[in-house]
């Protein structure tokens, strides 16, 4: 059986508490089994209605980095053919739906075939990122970016006062570094002006709320850099079988940030990883220069999105006019400045 973090029942259960609670959706778990009733895949799907139509989508859709079923080891040859035709009888099985929206889907899930990936209209824009950890430590020494500048920083961070790598394993330690994190990572949503947690109350209570799911269950590995008494620098990821996914990377601003404590808790985590037998350190999606830099294996993502009653293109048709309007020089001049004014109105 293979899987990623976000199709775990742990996960699942923190993205009900959070995302899941928003909107209006039903959930769908799929079973596929073989003729003698051994397992394929499950599938954890929902039906969304937004924008007035009905969301077939993979159920922590937004979550997640991965969209991919748990899948089990078969003597199944997937093709294109075999997989539409398994989808459309998934499809039948299911209460109808305006719109197929699968996106973030790999071509494999740790070696196995990931069938709905054949079900891929066209290539994302975004793609996973991580570390090969399985080589000798000292061909992934050699990638780190800036390596020579990164150990002369770490040396002069020691400088300052005694720096501590450490990884939160006492509920009380997980707790309250997770709660700097929050900070931290606020405190960098706002100079970026994007939306943060002030706006997004689902995605902090999936990791305020998460967290205590997540360490119990084993699967939270939880880096932070203290120098002194101050953590100025946290990474809190899940693992799944042999690899690590960095999820959150938070750092402390204003005089910290000309050390570079983000990369330095970066690069002590790699090796961490490395010396503890992990095959992977994963960033996860997203083509930011840092994670293109870090890493040097992408995981190329398939979609599709495809309307299937007139109620789904009018859906789409809706979505292209609001993608045009965004493209617009005007709106991307404007946008960050909407999250400017709602912080201040909130403050006062």
């Amino acid at each position: 059986m293979q899987f990623h973090a976000f199709q775990t029942a742990t996960f699942l259960q923190a993205w009900l508490n959070s995302f899941g609670r928003s909107g209006s959706q039903s959930f769908h778990f799929v079973e596929v089994r073989d003729e003698a009733s051994r397992p394929v895949m499950f599938l954890p799907l929902r039906i969304l209605n937004r924008g007035g139509a009905r969301l077939l989508q993979c159920m922590d859709h937004e979550a997640a980095d991965y969209n991919a079923p748990i899948l089990f080891n078969s003597q199944i040859i997937w093709s294109q053919e075999i997989a539409e035709y398994l989808w459309q009888q998934i499809a039948l099985m299911l209460p109808p739906f305006d719109v197929v929206d699968l996106v973030k889907m790999p071509a494999d899930v740790e070696g196995l075939v990931n069938p709905l990936a054949f079900l891929g209209e066209r290539q994302s824009e975004l793609s996973c990122h991580a570390t090969d950890l399985r080589r000798p430590w000292n061909k992934i020494d050699e990638e780190v970016p800036r390596r020579s500048t990164l150990l002369r920083k770490i040396r002069g961070l020691e400088r300052v006062a005694p720096v501590g790598f450490h990884i939160a394993r006492a509920p009380d330690a997980v707790k309250k570094v997770t709660e700097i994190m929050l900070r931290q990572k606020q405190r960098r949503f706002e100079e970026t002006m994007v939306p943060g947690f002030d706006v997004d109350r689902d995605k902090h209570d999936f990791f305020h709320g998460g967290t205590p799911l997540f360490h119990h269950e084993g699967m939270l590995i939880l880096f932070y850099l203290m120098v002194g008494e101050t953590v100025v620098a946290t990474i809190w990821g899940l693992v799944a079988g042999k690899r690590y996914y960095a999820i959150m990377l938070s750092y402390e601003g204003d005089e910290w940030s000309k050390h570079s404590p983000g990369s330095i808790l970066f690069y002590k985590s790699l090796k961490w990883l490395h010396d503890n037998g992990f095959e992977w350190m994963d960033l996860g999606i997203g083509n930011e220069p840092w994670k293109l830099e870090s890493c040097r294996t992408t995981t190329a993502l398939s979609e599709r999105n495809e309307a299937v009653t007139m109620r789904g293109r009018f859906y789409h048709a809706g979505l292209r006019v609001r993608g045009r309007l965004r493209a617009t020089r005007i709106y991307q001049r404007l946008r960050p400045l909407k999250w400017l004014v709602l912080r201040s109105l909130r403050r006062r």
